[in-house]
């Protein structure tokens, strides 16, 4: 009697551990059936771009070489998995973080550094979507634009720079820009000079 009640709990641990097993291989198949379309989802949605830039800003930018990283980096699409798309957001952070640093000299002004600040926030963003266990497509669907249109932008005020740089001074207009150069105007001896220049020019 008691062999066969022992057979009869193995027989039904036996069962309920296939039941189990079974339950976990539907989860799982679901699991990846969802990431599969999320991929395909996100792989469209994967579009980014760069304008042309004239050739003063052209010249710059290839000397910079963190941002030729950060274009190549931003342009090259996974092909495979979503895991690919989470390590590739990984990485455009990674590089965003470094544009800051090495920004070249002529292009570092207040509003360039604004709105690269700006674009690492939103990559950020994307890597911070990208790696949650329940993918917002919407909120990346609305986020890539505003990753391209910051990305327009930077290469609009970089062509900005180059027009004014451009633009010939007025006569004295030199002289103005330098006696409202706070740095130089510390140095008394800088101040000095500016002061006779003026005095010889009245």
């Amino acid at each position: 009697m008691k062999g066969f009640i022992i057979s009869i709990l193995v027989l039904t641990i036996g069962l309920m551990s296939c039941e189990n097993d079974s339950k976990q291989q539907l989860e799982a198949q679901k699991v990846i059936q969802k990431n599969e379309a999320v991929f395909k989802n996100i792989s469209k949605m994967w579009q980014f771009s760069f304008p042309s830039p004239r050739p003063e800003v052209a010249a710059t930018l290839d000397r910079w070489n963190e941002w030729r990283q950060f274009e190549i980096e931003m342009l090259q699409k996974p092909k495979s998995t979503l895991s690919a798309f989470q390590m590739k957001t990984k990485n455009l952070s990674k590089k965003a973080d470094t544009l800051t640093l090495t920004v070249p000299f002529e292009y570092n002004k207040p509003q360039i550094l604004s709105r690269i600040t700006t674009l690492n926030t939103k990559l950020k963003s994307l890597e911070t979507f990208m790696n949650l266990r329940v993918i917002p497509e919407q909120r990346i669907a609305k986020l890539i634009p505003e990753i391209n249109e910051e990305i327009k932008g930077l290469y609009s005020q970089w062509d900005e720079i180059i027009i004014k740089k451009a633009i010939p001074k007025e006569i004295g207009e030199e002289l103005m820009l330098k006696a409202l150069d706070t740095t130089r105007n510390a140095n008394p001896d800088e101040l000095r000079k500016k002061m006779d220049v003026t005095n010889q020019i009245k």
